[in-house]
């Protein structure tokens, strides 16, 4: 058995977070003694790092306590689904790696490297995450009014679109690597035309 300060520092959450989800009933204690201490056993274990799990795949707390409370919850096939979708996060990973050492080597002058090919490795997924992101900061209407605006693009205005901001991206690193001051009429241009983009 472990109590709540033990299991907090073996899992690296807080003792906070673990009475959080005791509140949800995502996760109970095994036990609670008559001092009123929390106590978990190995199985309270093993869901704290299903729990975890879900979370870095960013599942809300409401829907994994749905998940691992669903009849048909099987541990072995989760942690299945676990593994291959962090293999596919790695991978997605060293193809941003890749991506990052292609540039470094096309701003360095090494390599020539197409626009597209600056944005290898960003998925829809994540492109939707940062829709998400953006609705939260600026409001969904200037979202949705940019959403569609994207959308009645045609195939060659949406690529004409995707290389001029890359362009911009490349001249704005080659600004940084050479020391070029933030407020030089160059860099001002860039952002200005990164504004508008």
């Amino acid at each position: 058995m472990y109590t709540v300060k033990q299991l907090a520092d073996l899992a690296n959450i807080s003792v906070r977070t673990l009475h959080h989800y005791h509140d949800l009933k995502l996760l109970l204690p095994s036990k609670i003694g008559s001092n009123g201490y929390r106590y978990y056993d190995d199985d309270a274990v093993l869901r704290l790092q299903q729990i975890l799990f879900y979370r870095e795949l960013g599942l809300e707390l409401l829907q994994i306590k749905d998940v691992l409370d669903s009849p048909d919850f099987d541990i072995v096939a989760a942690l299945r689904s676990h593994r291959e979708a962090l293999t596919n996060k790695l991978e997605r990973t060293h193809e941003l790696i890749r991506t990052v050492d292609s540039t470094i080597m096309h701003l360095a002058g090494e390599i020539d490297m197409s626009t597209k090919r600056l944005f290898t490795g960003f998925s829809d997924e994540q492109q939707k995450q940062y829709e998400r992101e953006a609705r939260l900061q600026w409001g969904p209407d200037l979202v949705n009014e940019s959403v569609q605006r994207w959308e009645s693009y045609g195939d060659e205005e949406k690529e004409a679109i995707k290389q001029e901001g890359g362009q911009i991206y490349v001249d704005i690193a080659k600004h940084m690597q050479d020391g070029m001051p933030i407020n030089s009429p160059e860099v001002q241009e860039l952002a200005q035309r990164w504004h508008q983009h």
